[in-house]
């Protein structure tokens, strides 16, 4: 587990870049989950701008009816392959995710024609999200992009932002929009036409080149960053990272060690010291720090999943299960949504301990929908557990659903 989700706490944008990669790259499901990331994280900002959260929902919508298009399309061609329960199941989820009246109305069409399986499993429930997502008009240019981009930011930033050339304001915008060879080009103009020394320009340009893999010029711009700004909590994560990839871990704590005492008792930096130890594969220690810092701060989910990696890390898989049930529990009962992520550690710590219940099935038939891009393994984990069951035509069935998943060869019932 990153530390990345860790970090983000009131910075949405950081989940919305993510997305926005994911989404030039046609990976929509997992691009929807990072937007809804973003959105649960500024509702968490009393002082969300009205703008920036209408970016987000738009950028969102026009996800989820990307992903129902897709859903669309390979449910038409499950059923022209002969397999009307797995065509069934993604049109029945491009239903839920649209809201343009004439991709329903098709969709509609195809599912009327399939006939009911009497032998679909009961409990095969849908758990997609369905929350209502109001359709916002597309951002019309990239000036309006980077306004609610700025919008995020503090004060001091935002003024610096605003003032810095063109060629950096195309560039920031191309950054979050994950396209970092543009954004290089450009943010290394505006340093060049913007000739004061250090500045949030050299931040902007270290990211650029970090998600470029350019990690020697990332590491030397953020340097001289922090020299200028060390109050910088995102640089110090930035650095982290390079020195993580570089396996330079005592570099790392060497690093935070240097931290002024304001920033070095905030659990952003104490977190990041702990992820260290999990890089470096010091799971015992990445334990107890995280333990300690529990009884520190007191319950905190961030704190509380990484524990429960670092348990896992080990083998103590049933402390791990009860962690993730509790991180569970804790956000059902806010109102906030479960990390797929949560659930699906949940469910293989459950696994590993030996519960092979009807409760951890419906969990996995759930992610099948929740996650689809590690929708094989959960085929096979629904399948072991039916076998353990007893269920062989369930187990069977689900078996040839996975290899169907894993190679495109078709699955019958």
């Amino acid at each position: 587990m990153g530390l990345i989700d860790f970090f983000a706490g009131g910075k949405p944008e950081k989940f919305e870049q993510k997305a926005d990669a994911y989404v030039g790259c046609g990976a929509y499901g997992q691009a929807k989950l990072e937007y809804e990331k973003a959105l649960a994280r500024l509702a968490r900002r009393p002082d969300a701008p009205p703008g920036y959260r209408k970016l987000l929902e738009g950028k969102l919508q026009r996800c989820r009816e990307s992903l129902a298009r897709d859903h669309h399309r390979e449910g038409a061609d499950l059923l022209k392959a002969g397999c009307p329960a797995e065509a069934r199941e993604l049109l029945d989820l491009a239903l839920d995710l649209t809201t343009d009246a004439r991709l329903a109305a098709d969709i509609e069409a195809l599912v009327a024609d399939i006939p009911a399986a009497d032998d679909e499993p009961e409990n095969y429930a849908y758990y997609e999200s369905t929350e209502d997502v109001p359709l916002i008009a597309d951002v019309s240019s990239d000036d309006e992009y980077f306004e609610a981009l700025c919008n995020a930011l503090d004060d001091e930033e935002k003024a610096a932002y605003r003032s810095y050339p063109d060629n950096f304001k195309a560039g920031f915008v191309a950054l979050n929009r994950g396209d970092f060879d543009s954004a290089v080009t450009l943010l290394a103009e505006a340093a060049r036409a913007y000739p004061f020394g250090v500045n949030y320009i050299t931040i902007e340009l270290a990211t650029a080149h970090l998600n470029r893999g350019d990690n020697a010029a990332a590491r030397t711009l953020l340097e001289s960053f922090l020299a200028e700004y060390p109050g910088s909590l995102r640089a110090y994560y930035l650095l982290s990272e390079i020195l993580w990839e570089a396996h330079a871990f005592e570099d790392v704590q060497q690093l935070l060690s240097t931290c002024p005492p304001s920033l070095a008792a905030l659990l952003p930096i104490k977190m990041l010291t702990g992820e260290t130890f999990m890089r470096a594969g010091q799971f015992e220690q990445a334990a107890d720090f995280f333990q300690h810092l529990l009884a520190e701060f007191g319950w905190d989910n961030q704190i509380a999943q990484a524990l429960a990696g670092a348990f896992e890390a080990r083998g103590r898989n049933e402390e791990a299960r009860n962690l993730y049930g509790e991180i569970m529990g804790t956000c059902t009962g806010c109102g906030i949504r479960v990390d797929p992520l949560v659930k699906q550690r949940y469910a293989e710590t459950s696994f590993a301990s030996g519960d092979h219940s009807t409760k951890i099935l419906e969990l996995y038939l759930g992610l099948v929908h929740e996650d689809p891009a590690n929708r094989p393994g959960y085929y096979r984990r629904i399948s072991r557990i039916y076998a353990l069951q007893g269920n062989d035509h369930e187990s069977r069935r689900f078996a040839a659903f996975a290899k169907q998943a894993d190679t495109g060869v078709e699955a019958e019932d």
